[in-house]
């Protein structure tokens, strides 16, 4: 079973590269610390699984990161992706930044769009985005410039720069600072009416839909029907843990240890692998003797999906019953319930707990894949 999940999926990455020009044209590097000095050059598109990434050199194609913090100051030619603590951008990107990450801060250039997951997003006055900034966090500050359009869903949004496109909003408290310029129209949904201080420009429309207590409070994640459907898919989880443990203890433990002891290799193949195989699916669905693999590979994919949380879990789940003493093992299926609840509690925190999610499922789905290397170990 191990080997066959290694080679489709091994195979289908393969595919992926070969039909979008990268396989021969991509530079991987791994390690507790990577820096790209300010006089190299990389002509190719870099891959990176660290603990610190800093980039200030020049590289000639996509970067795809997972770490801890990354800081660019450099400049890369095609887009930044990647998953990490925090993210502070000086330099430029030419392409697009799509970033899952606590701390989003941007002082430089984006040639493209800004995808943006996280609790802050910083645009800070020297930072200008060239395209459309699409952002999910607790809050949000733009005091540089934006070249289209903004759409956020916040819980705090101050507006201070340059915006010259439209702007549609959903958050908590939403404040337009006196130097704010928005050259196309604001539309937002709140509890509250904006604030708008005198000598911000709004040069279009405004529009503002209240949103009322009683449908805000459905929203919430402490209802009785929430708190219902995350008791049964937490049920769910425990029961499909146990079940794994009957079946297959060894590899169970293996990706346990991959949690523990590859942590940031974990995370890293974990966002490359949730990335590029569906793309390898639906290129390998174009071709008929493609078909096949992609059925399975798919079908490999939406398992390890499931139970990625599942392994994060366990390990987590050990480390607390073991007071984080190194060496110390606990009972798995202790470790299993007692780390699921937790992780369940911390996802269901507004704002942060998506984040949580994201870094569980990169992180177990990583694991997943190195269970059999430490299994061996």
């Amino acid at each position: 079973m191990d080997k066959k999940l290694i080679f489709f999926i091994a195979l289908s990455l393969f595919l992926f590269l070969l039909v979008s020009g990268l396989s021969f044209a991509t530079e991987f590097k791994s390690g507790r610390n990577i820096f790209v000095r300010q006089t190299k050059t990389i002509e190719d598109d870099l891959i990176i699984a660290a603990n610190n990434v800093r980039i200030g050199g020049v590289v000639q194609g996509d970067v795809i990161f997972g770490s801890r913090s990354l800081v660019h100051n450099g400049k890369i030619t095609g887009s930044l992706n990647g998953a990490c603590q925090n993210v502070r951008i000086l330099g430029e990107v030419r392409g697009s930044v799509r970033a899952f990450c606590q701390n989003n801060n941007i002082e430089g250039t984006i040639g493209r769009n800004l995808i943006n997951f996280s609790q802050t997003l910083n645009i800070r006055h020297n930072g200008k985005i060239n395209g459309d900034v699409t952002s999910f966090c607790a809050e949000m500050t733009i005091d540089g410039e934006v070249g289209r359009n903004v759409k956020c869903g916040a819980g705090t949004v101050i507006i201070s720069g340059t915006i010259h496109g439209d702007v549609d909003l959903e958050a908590d408290e939403i404040s337009i600072m006196p130097t704010a310029k928005i050259l196309g129209n604001l539309k937002y949904k709140s509890r509250e009416e904006a604030r708008v201080e005198q000598g911000a420009q709004i040069a279009g429309e405004v529009e503002w839909i209240k949103l009322e207590p009683k449908e805000k409070e459905k929203k919430g994640f402490l209802t009785t029907k929430n708190i219902i459907i995350k008791l049964l898919f937490l049920l769910a989880a425990i029961v499909t843990g146990l079940i794994l443990l009957g079946i297959s203890k060894n590899f169970v433990r293996g990706a346990k240890r991959a949690v523990t002891e590859s942590f940031l290799k974990s995370l890293g193949l974990g966002f490359i692998c949730l990335i590029c195989i569906p793309i390898a699916v639906v290129i390998l669905l174009i071709t008929v003797i493609g078909i096949p693999v992609a059925i399975i590979s798919l079908f490999v994919y939406l398992i390890l999906f499931y139970i990625a949380k599942i392994f994060v879990g366990i390990a987590f789940g050990e480390k607390i019953l073991t007071g984080f003493k190194k060496g110390k093992e606990a009972p798995l299926g202790w470790s299993l319930v007692v780390g699921l609840i937790i992780i369940n509690i911390l996802t269901s925190i507004p704002y942060l707990g998506w984040i949580v999610y994201l870094a569980v499922l990169f992180i177990g789905f990583g694991a997943a894949l190195l269970a059999r290397k430490h299994l061996l170990a």
